[in-house]
């Protein structure tokens, strides 16, 4: 089989980092190939050099027999080369249709004059030809995490590519959209193809891939067929070990401490998002929250942490009624908050590693009545979450926006800690974090609720969901539509209920 991409011998250096080194491997004409590896192991950096934006060191890279020149991005769609990012690259303040075709935006013959009539059909042909659930004329910044997803699948599969690379595709998209991606990998393959697809979701490259390529601290460890493949397998060439006990030996029960309920909501209503939710969650508890796109589920939870205002209901918070008008209430509270979107909402990209984590805490953290703070105790800070996380960095000073998405996630997540919160509300925790550090956090999450933290995660992978959580709430078009417990908390019960053909709630067993 003739070869659509030889990578020859690649070097990408970062200021104290080697992102890769002398990577070689090849890539067959219309296979999907996945790659993988741990956060760090220059993956990304891999298909940012295929994609133009970095340029390598050293190495080269053969697209069909001949030697490519990908200096910019614009070269790399001279070779036919698409992009679908890790970290999604939309103006907000444009429209679905503005976005995808922004490149080649459709104007008047004479003046230089947007034709919104063509841009819309053009749009809604794309949008229909991908059976997407998205209008044209919507504003980017409205949308939620896993819409926004689908305008950057369409934005890169509108161009007349013939390979395209996949970075973290599904990492905000739940089963629905999912089994909607693999259709159009499958038509794409059909179609003749070369597709990269890079997950973190290792039942995704047994589903999807032909071959994988394994990449460790930035070198090529071994490419193979997936057929001769085990997840394990996978799993040990990519971390260097055995990753025992992935999940936490069993989820929090209710009775594992005495029932005291940390956090309740009776009756909330956000117009347009939730209607009418009523549920409790106790001292050392893991609630999970499961749902299809644009259930509200994403809505619920940014409303308990003040990102977004409820039109009616009660929340109260140790039994006390609470109002929460902003993040700020919120952290007073106690509540941390881990966002699904750590670029756009997570992280400070300009600031340190060390100024990241201690951002909550800054005022416990000065001296001399707040005129300056107290170095010695935000670097032993950083060394504690550094620890308890394993945050891979280069050092305290190194801005964020320079590590990989998983060690800024655990950013996130250690800044939460950091304020010392009872109730911590986690978005997609383990969106775009490998498989060693998904087992950290599953691990973490079940120490978190034995100490008797009080937890609702929100999740698209049901097997994390129905691992970790002592309880399961599934929302549907904004309403609790099951409470699952016990031998209920399985994926067809979760999908039944998440879809609005089944509803099972505490009167019903």
């Amino acid at each position: 089989m003739a070869d659509a991409i030889e990578i020859r011998s690649i070097t990408k250096t970062f200021p104290g980092v080697t992102a890769l080194s002398d990577v070689s491997f090849s890539i067959h004409a219309g296979e999907v190939h996945a790659v993988v590896g741990e956060n760090g192991a220059g993956k990304s950096t891999l298909m940012k050099i295929l994609g133009g934006v970095y340029q390598a060191d050293r190495g080269e890279i053969v697209i069909d027999g001949a030697v490519a020149h990908l200096r910019s991005v614009q070269e790399a769609v001279a070779h036919r080369i698409s992009v679908i990012y890790q970290e999604f690259n939309l103006m907000p303040e444009l429209t679905v249709a503005e976005n995808i075709f922004v490149a080649d935006l459709p104007t008047r013959r004479f003046l230089p004059l947007l034709r919104m009539k063509a841009l819309r059909e053009r749009t809604r042909e794309l949008i229909d030809r991908l059976s997407l659930d998205l209008s044209p004329s919507a504003l980017v910044k409205n949308l939620s995490v896993p819409r926004r997803q689908m305008v950057e699948i369409a934005k890169a599969l509108h161009l007349d590519a013939s390979i395209i690379i996949m970075d973290e595709p599904t990492a905000a998209l739940a089963g629905a959209e999912v089994d909607k991606l693999y259709q159009i990998i499958r038509t794409l393959k059909s179609q003749g193809k070369t597709i990269l697809y890079i997950s973190h979701r290792l039942k995704e490259i047994f589903d999807v891939a032909d071959r994988v390529t394994v990449l460790r601290d930035g070198r090529f460890i071994a490419t193979e067929e997936v057929s001769g493949l085990t997840q394990d397998a996978v799993v040990r060439m990519m971390v260097g070990r055995d990753v025992t006990h992935f999940y936490p030996h069993a989820p929090a029960s209710e009775g594992a401490l005495p029932a005291a309920a940390a956090l309740s909501v009776h009756e909330l209503t956000r117009e347009g998002a939730f209607e009418r939710v009523s549920f409790s969650v106790n001292k050392g508890e893991i609630l999970g929250i499961a749902g299809l796109m644009g259930s509200g589920r994403e809505e619920l939870l940014k409303a308990l942490y003040g990102l977004v205002p409820c039109d009616s209901g009660e929340i109260r918070v140790g039994g006390r009624p609470v109002r929460i008008a902003n993040p700020q209430d919120a952290i007073r509270l106690g509540i941390g908050f881990v966002t699904e979107d750590r670029k756009d909402s997570g992280i400070f990209p300009l600031m340190s590693v060390k100024e990241n984590v201690s951002l909550n805490v800054i005022r416990r953290l000065t001296r001399a009545a707040g005129t300056y703070i107290d170095i010695r105790r935000e670097r032993a800070l950083l060394a504690e979450y550094t620890r308890f996380l394993n945050l891979r960095f280069a050092s305290e000073s190194q801005q964020v926006m320079y590590l990989s998405g998983g060690n800024q996630q655990k950013i996130v997540l250690s800044r939460a800690l950091a304020a010392e919160c009872g109730i911590l509300l986690l978005l997609e925790p383990t969106r775009g974090i490998d498989v060693g550090a998904k087992a950290e956090i599953y691990q973490l999450l079940g120490e978190l609720s034995r100490k008797g933290i009080a937890l609702v995660i929100v999740s698209s992978d049901l097997p994390e969901l129905i691992a970790v959580s002592s309880r399961v709430l599934v929302v549907w078009q904004g309403r609790i539509t099951g409470e699952l417990r016990g031998a209920d908390i399985e994926e067809n019960t979760i999908m039944q209920c998440a879809t609005g053909s089944r509803q099972l709630t505490r009167g019903e067993r």
